[in-house]
């Protein structure tokens, strides 16, 4: 049988731990730095962006990185991040504009939410160009077959068009009014409605349940609109569960 630790022991092996880790965080640094700056690798000057921004917290630097890394290598998932630091303000002027290049390299790449505020950059417009509301469908529809929840479910809502009430949640680019406009289309909107409820997103499994319950252009179907409404119950159900699971410690 193994003889107990006493409490300075233990102390001593966390210590001893941390100092670990922290040594192996620092050479991590290091080598993305490496394959960075010395081998002008896109992949490791993103991760080394990802690491300044999160380990070091130097945000400014991390910009600089996604930005250089998009700009000059064209590596999609450094364009993305760029794309959202322009979105935010964050260490440089907000701007659409300059917004849309980045997106449609990652777009291009198939990473669903470039795909997706792709589409909505379409939709709001730029400045000094209008709106291209056809644009903004096909990155939408784009971005839901790669199964973004989000996607599927604001482009369900543009079908129902713009006179219609529907569940919304703020956030992406809801900071300015919408001023793209589709044909309204209710089989379209079913079709994008139910493939975001299967994706979990309880509003589009309530705007579903609204358009059985009240025939909005699709056949009136109770049976279909109560089943949509208890989805949609039963997955806001499941995030409070999750949530509340987040912070359990055990203790």
């Amino acid at each position: 049988m193994a003889a107990k630790l006493t409490k300075e022991e233990i102390l001593a092996e966390l210590e001893e731990t941390q100092k670990e880790r922290k040594e192996y965080v620092k050479n991590i640094g290091i080598e993305y730095r490496f394959g960075c700056l010395e081998e002008k690798r896109g992949d490791s000057c993103h991760l080394l962006g990802e690491y300044m921004e999160a380990i070091e917290q130097n945000f400014k630097k991390s910009y600089e990185l996604f930005r250089d890394n998009c700009d000059k290598r064209k590596y999609p998932k450094s364009c993305f991040k760029y794309a959202m630091y322009l979105l935010n303000g964050k260490e440089c002027e907000p701007s659409f504009t300059r917004m849309l290049k980045p997106l449609e390299i990652a777009c291009a790449d198939n990473l669903p939410p470039g795909c997706r505020y792709l589409g909505l950059v379409n939709w709001n417009g730029i400045e000094n160009q209008e709106p291209n509301s056809k644009k903004a469908e096909e990155a939408m529809k784009k971005a839901c077959n790669l199964e973004d929840s989000e996607a599927c479910w604001m482009l369900s809502t543009w079908y129902l068009g713009p006179q219609t009430k529907f569940k919304t949640k703020g956030g992406d680019l809801d900071k300015q009014k919408r001023l793209g406009a589709l044909e309204k289309n209710p089989e379209k909107a079913l079709e994008y409605g139910i493939r975001a409820c299967e994706l979990n997103v309880p509003q589009s499994c309530a705007n579903v349940s609204r358009m059985f319950r009240i025939g909005d252009g699709i056949p009136k179907n109770l049976e279909k609109a109560k089943e949509y409404h208890d989805k949609a119950a039963d997955i806001i159900e499941l995030l409070k569960s999750r949530n509340a699971s987040a912070g359990f410690t055990g203790a």
